[in-house]
């Protein structure tokens, strides 16, 4: 039977005052994951560190491989114990569980493009299993700015992307621009009729959904 299965790691600190905490959000989010999708089986790192962890929330998840996840929680973050008691851990392991599984399917993506896709379908699958609103960084960006810093196909095309810039807000461009246009991408497939399935959110082809009515008319 496929499962879960959390390994602590004590090199970078230990957590294990939150231990029970973090754990009981993890098995939330299987929980709920399940009348939906069966979650692949999967090897949950969880780490203690204060690097890259998103400030607003004190935690940073990452995805190896298809079956490997990371979880990096900073104690001393503000925003940390807000995080233990808001289900956000519990919402972000929906999130990486998806990005697993999608990975393991038609892929994460090779182009922006393909990327805000995966993570549009991501922020989606989080607000279906969960019954959640969407989180900031999905609606981080005004219209306004989207409609001028669009992509154009070439530029969604692009395999050379700079990850951090698009989506962390590590160059020039507005923090977590990426997530929100992959957002609205999604939307947009959504409202061209498809049938919202959770099965579909995992295994579409990034092609169809950045195919269907141009979004920059949405944001124009």
């Amino acid at each position: 039977m496929p499962h879960w299965t959390l390994h602590w790691l004590d090199a970078t600190g230990d957590l294990s005052a939150w231990r029970d905490r973090i754990t009981a959000q993890v098995n939330d989010a299987y929980r709920m994951m399940k009348p939906f999708v069966q979650p692949t089986s999967m090897d949950i790192l969880i780490e203690r560190g204060n690097e890259n962890v998103t400030p607003e929330t004190g935690m940073r998840t990452d995805i190896a491989r298809p079956n490997l996840a990371t979880l990096v929680f900073d104690p001393y973050n503000e925003n940390f114990s807000d995080t233990l008691t808001n289900g956000l851990i519990a919402r972000q392991m929906v999130n990486t569980s998806h990005r697993a599984m999608r990975a393991a399917g038609p892929g994460y993506g090779f182009t922006l493009g393909g990327a805000m896709v995966s993570e549009g379908l991501a922020a989606q699958f989080v607000r279906l299993v969960c019954d959640s609103a969407p989180e900031p960084w999905d609606n981080a960006v005004s219209d306004g700015i989207l409609s001028s810093m669009w992509p154009d196909q070439r530029g969604m095309m692009n395999t050379k992307f700079d990850h951090g810039e698009w989506f962390s807000g590590a160059g020039d461009k507005p923090r977590w621009l990426g997530y929100t246009m992959g957002t609205k991408i999604v939307e947009n497939w959504l409202l061209s009729g498809v049938d919202l399935t959770p099965e579909r959110l995992i295994s579409v082809p990034a092609p169809k959904v950045l195919n269907a009515v141009p979004v920059q008319a949405m944001v124009s």
